[in-house]
């Protein structure tokens, strides 16, 4: 079992106390260091590698936000957590982007060992450590051009409303992730997991949202050629075309609300890692559909372009910004539901069918490529929770679902 390094900041001794008597469990899993000033950690930090870096946000000097930064900086690989009883929201926001996860005090010794856990042990779901630095390191998300632009012209109207905002940003996979991470954060103490756009502004309120956008940039308009801004406006139609179909498998399997809105929440999220591959790699993406025209599966051709899949790098980076694990795995397995454990249909399966029945990813298709980049049918996971009989039911729906959504 791998020995975790994780490092914890704070000026108040007494809670530093407090911190060393909670996590005395987990001395044979974690080497746990504590200093008072961000000035003392990155000292810590530049002497030998941590994995996890845990933050209070009032400090003097150099804050939490400001510490975090510097740390995403100088150490891109390092998880990095706000642990805060600040409550102020301005605070909070400054967080965005430095900070994968904000928690607020008083958090239990449990929610703050599962945190950091789960954090760490994404490592699983993505062996690269030059993906998982990148990862680490994203401020983040690119929108397209046009879609950005359209949000803030609308927030000018002043007849604009939470459902027409959450309108905009639900046909966005980078809004949609930024929005979520932040309303899912404990700052806002929610009682249950957010999963839709309209829950996520009706929690922050206009002007905070405003804020957000016109302040503090959680959004980022892309700014790369215009081809690439073109694709994004692609793939975001195709992920909310994944969504929907996904929610019409999930409603016609039977599962509650709840879970249908984490299949629509995964299908929508699936293109995640996609998005950051076109932010930072672009050009593999020919390479990619060279493979593929050659009659190269994708799942594989990806691994060996990239380093790792799509649903892969997009797992990890929900997983560090703290998406419920319905959420998480529904997208690392999206490509092969085959390789979890699961005995009947989950939200893993779900997005699998409804990303074969959409057809291949906008990033592969070109005219000339026919139905090549498709991805292939897992036929043994839906033989194994049997459901192999039920795949023509959802492929009659989900061009009933095609239809309607084009006549629309």
């Amino acid at each position: 079992m791998s020995i975790y390094s994780i490092l914890f900041v704070d000026d108040d001794p007494n809670v530093l106390q407090g911190l060393q008597r909670m996590l005395r469990g987990m001395r044979g899993e974690w080497d746990v260091r504590y200093v008072e000033s961000a000035a003392a950690a990155l000292e810590a930090l530049s002497r030998g590698p941590f994995d996890a870096v845990v933050s209070d946000m009032r400090m003097p000097g150099m804050d939490g936000a400001e510490l975090l930064a510097e740390v995403r900086n100088r150490y891109p690989g390092v998880v990095r957590v706000i642990l805060s009883g600040y409550s102020e929201l301005e605070a909070v926001m400054r967080t965005v982007g430095p900070a994968h996860q904000y928690l607020a005090k008083p958090c239990s010794a449990q929610n703050l060992v599962d945190v950091i856990r789960r954090a760490l042990e994404l490592r699983r779901v993505l062996d690269s450590e030059d993906l998982r630095k990148l990862l680490a390191s994203v401020k983040s998300l690119p929108t397209p051009s046009a879609t950005y632009f359209a949000l803030v012209k609308y927030m000018d109207n002043p007849k604009a409303s939470a459902s027409g905002l959450a309108d905009i940003i639900a046909k966005d996979v980078a809004m949609t992730a930024e929005l979520l991470k932040l309303t899912n954060s404990a700052y806002f103490t929610v009682p249950s997991r957010v999963t839709t756009p309209l829950q996520a502004v009706r929690i922050l309120g206009f002007e905070t949202l405003r804020a957000l956008v016109l302040r503090i940039g959680i959004f980022r308009s892309f700014q790369g050629l215009a081809t690439t801004g073109r694709l994004m406006e692609d793939l975001n139609r195709d992920s909310l075309m994944v969504a929907r179909i996904a929610q019409r498998i999930a409603a016609l399997e039977g599962f509650d609300q709840r879970q249908a809105e984490e299949a629509f929440c995964a299908g929508m999220l699936g293109s995640i890692g996609t998005l950051v591959l076109l932010d930072h790699m672009p050009d593999k993406f020919a390479q990619m559909r060279k493979r593929i025209g050659e009659g190269c599966d994708v799942l594989d051709s990806e691994a060996l372009v990239f380093g790792a899949t799509p649903f892969q790098v997009g797992a990890y980076l929900l997983g560090l910004w703290g998406f419920n694990q319905s959420v998480v795995e529904g997208v690392a397995f999206a490509g092969r539901p085959s390789d979890t454990a699961a005995g009947e249909i989950d939200v893993a399966a779900v997005v699998h069918a409804a990303r074969v029945l959409v057809g291949p990813s906008p990033a592969y298709a070109l005219p000339e490529m026919g139905s090549a980049g498709r991805m292939a049918l897992d036929i043994e996971c839906l033989k194994r929770i049997g459901k192999d009989q039920r795949f023509d039911v959802w492929a009659s729906d989900a061009e009933s679902e095609k239809k309607r959504i084009h006549a629309g």
